[in-house]
């Protein structure tokens, strides 16, 4: 005959020990992970660290004026403005190459080319009211004029393709608008190449 056997835990405590270091485990993962960083030295063979006291050597020098250093920080934005409304004409002039694939309308590709343009005039006019400490300004006219070569081609852009041809004049001008955009970062390049 059987009988019963007890299936109660004879010492319903033990799991709490296990609980308990896995806890500690993770309070002290998280306390660790939210140190900052140790100051690491700078030594010859080394970059020092981003969190050193020390400065970091660098193309552009620390000694530079604030107006020198604020002015090429809007040269980088102007170019990654730039770089963002080419990946967008792009990406907007793909998709009506490819509308039977992915069902892009005139409407829909002629409002993202609409604005590429009104960002590229927004980028030309940003460009236009910068102020321009020295010794950069001899080079900023031609700056000027590249930023405004966007706007001119974006327009291009839109012109052909509402044009009744087989879309070569909306093709060129995007092929143009590629040219302009690496020729305003090329002259943005000449700007920084000026630096002290």
């Amino acid at each position: 005959m059987l009988t019963l056997v007890s299936t109660a835990d004879p010492k319903p405590g033990r799991w709490i020990l296990p609980v308990v270091i896995v806890v500690l485990i993770g309070f002290t993962y998280l306390f660790v992970n939210a140190l900052p960083p140790a100051d690491v030295a700078a030594s010859t063979s080394t970059t020092s660290s981003t969190t050193s006291t020390t400065l970091p050597a660098s193309t552009t020098s620390s000694t530079l004026p604030n107006d020198i250093l604020a002015f090429l920080q809007e040269l980088d934005r102007f170019e990654n403005l730039a770089n963002d409304l080419l990946t967008d004409l792009n990406q907007a002039n793909e998709d009506w190459e490819n509308r039977g694939d992915t069902g892009a309308t005139k409407d829909e590709t002629e409002a993202a080319f609409t604005a590429v343009r009104d960002g590229a005039q927004d980028l030309a006019n940003q460009v236009a009211a910068t102020t321009v400490p020295e010794p950069f300004p001899p080079a900023w006219p031609d700056t000027i004029a590249a930023a405004q070569q966007l706007v001119t081609d974006a327009q291009a852009v839109i012109d052909g393709l509402n044009a009744p041809d087989d879309g070569s004049l909306r093709r060129e001008a995007v092929t143009a608008y590629n040219t302009s955009t690496a020729s305003f970062t090329a002259q943005l390049d000449a700007v920084r190449a000026l630096t002290p």
